[in-house]
């Protein structure tokens, strides 16, 4: 079709100036109602291609194209080829991974000790004040401390942070006003 567009040679079979079989052949006497009558233009993809218009079925696939390449030859060889390069790109992806993630390992497993000794000491400093100090509650949901019974109310501290001696202090604020 494309030779047929470039103006090859007219008495080849199939080129321009040849009647063409199939589809694209021009419609016989009695067509169907709706149809195009001899000598009549097609309509629609079977139409003569015209001077900047992209050619029928068959023809170029640019770069406009939706329709994946599906033809075998280069396509299917470049797909097996990519196929190729992303499972070794995911080879090497999981490699550098599994290594990344085993010094992430010894790096936790270095600094877990420490971590499990502040959260310890955190836990006995919180036990100490609860002990010290029963009437003393918290509101989590309005984040701030009372004393049980009492009327005042003290923004909620960091927890975590707060020593036996601040929630002394916080006790006595409470209760003296």
């Amino acid at each position: 079709m494309r030779l047929a567009q470039q103006g090859s040679a007219p008495g080849q079979p199939g080129m321009a100036g040849q009647p063409q079989p199939g589809w694209a052949a021009e419609p016989q006497a009695g067509a169907l109602p709706g149809q195009p009558q001899p000598g009549g233009p097609q309509p629609g993809w079977a139409a003569q291609p015209q001077t900047g218009a992209p050619p029928g079925p068959g023809g170029w696939r640019g770069s406009r194209s939706r329709v994946p390449d599906t033809s075998i030859g280069d396509g299917s060889l470049s797909s097996i080829g990519d196929d190729l390069a992303s499972a070794a790109m995911g080879a090497a992806m999981g490699f550098i991974g599994r290594s990344i993630g085993r010094k992430m390992q010894n790096k936790f497993n270095q600094v877990l000790p420490t971590i499990m000794a502040k959260q310890e000491e955190v836990l006995r400093a919180q036990i100490a004040i609860a002990e010290r100090h029963p009437d003393l509650r918290a509101c989590l949901t309005d984040h701030v401390i009372f004393v049980d019974g009492g009327g005042r109310t003290l923004p909620m501290p960091n927890l975590n942070t707060l020593t036996v001696e601040q929630a002394d202090a916080l006790v006595a604020q409470l209760r003296n006003g």
